[in-house]
């Protein structure tokens, strides 16, 4: 089994980095906990050919375990003399605006997180997932505030990196430990998503992903494999990303959600849709002799004479699939 990040995976990449990088890391670190909004950190070199690369690894290693630190910059820039180096980075916003997102920052995770408490822990996930993905909207602006946690607690929107954000400081609260993750996906190119570990297990979560449509929350992305997520993500490979090799912990695996047969189908719309469910959501764990997994449950309707007025929504990729009654 893959080990469990340590802090809940807040100093995850930390681990990935030269004994001299994660010095300079401790140094960042330590000034920003001391609220020092200076924008400089001056470090004590060991060894000065690789200080420049050393100091920017730290740097991005910084953003991306702490997405807590939303008011540092992208760029940065290194300067050394003899054995002392300099680090000068973008403070994005003032420290009296800091500090006032700061507290909007801590009253939209407790919102997201409570009465989370007394659930066990994937019920736990599930829950602030779902409050997630149903607060939050894509934003197409260019704004630096999509990117980080300021967009997603103040306008309810942002981009990939800021829905992460969100996710992965709720997670972290409620003891889950997570990490951000980068790859690319067919659509979008470069994409951000998180690995969570559930009861120890590493799992895909892509909550961006899993934005409502219509209002409904799919849970397309929630809990995947390497396998299942890689139909439409890819490029996440690599030495420090775990290995999610579990499919058990999938939302529509952990639900009961999956059918067999064309039978075990005309069932499952037949029943859920007497009981008044909606959405109804199943995933496909068997292949229509058509081939259209969209064409079956058509016609499962049709056999069994489901009354009112339906949308389906099919994910080709994950082979779920979601019954709303408009009517």
């Amino acid at each position: 089994m893959v080990k469990i990040p340590e802090k809940l995976g807040s100093e995850y990449y930390r681990g990935f980095l030269t004994r001299q990088g994660q010095a300079f890391y401790d140094r960042i670190n330590a000034q920003l906990l001391r609220g020092d909004y200076s924008g400089k950190t001056t470090f004590s070199i060991s060894n000065p050919e690789t200080s420049a690369s050393d100091c920017f690894a730290a740097y991005k290693a910084i953003r991306d375990d702490h997405p807590e630190f939303f008011y540092l910059g992208f760029q940065s820039e290194f300067t050394r003399r003899g054995l002392v180096g300099t680090l000068e980075y973008p403070i994005l916003y003032a420290p009296e605006i800091i500090d006032r997102i700061r507290q909007q920052v801590r009253k939209s995770i407790y919102r997201t997180v409570r009465g989370t408490a007394h659930l066990q822990m994937i019920d736990r996930e599930v829950l602030v997932y779902e409050r997630i993905s149903k607060k939050l909207a894509y934003s197409n602006h260019s704004d630096v505030r999509d990117h980080n946690i300021v967009g997603p607690v103040l306008l309810s929107s942002g981009v990939c990196e800021g829905h992460n954000a969100l996710l992965l400081l709720c997670f972290r609260r409620i003891g889950i430990p997570c990490i951000k993750v980068y790859g690319r996906t067919k659509t979008d190119g470069w994409h951000c998503w998180t690995i969570a570990w559930i009861n120890g297990i590493p799992v895909h979560c892509d909550v961006t992903w899993d934005g409502t449509e219509e209002g409904l929350v799919r849970f397309d992305y929630l809990n995947l494999s390497d396998n299942q997520i890689s139909g439409d993500h890819y490029d996440f490979k690599c030495a420090r990303v775990p290995e999610c090799t579990s499919e058990t912990l999938s939302y529509y695996n952990y639900r009961g959600l999956c059918v067999h047969s064309f039978n075990d189908l005309k069932t499952r719309l037949k029943k859920d849709s007497q009981r008044g469910i909606s959405p109804i959501l199943i995933h496909f764990s068997y292949r229509p002799a058509s081939g259209d997994c969209l064409k079956e449950a058509q016609r499962s309707f049709s056999e069994e004479r489901i009354s009112g007025n339906h949308r389906l929504y099919y994910h080709p990729a994950l082979k779920n699939l979601a019954v709303k009654k408009i009517s």
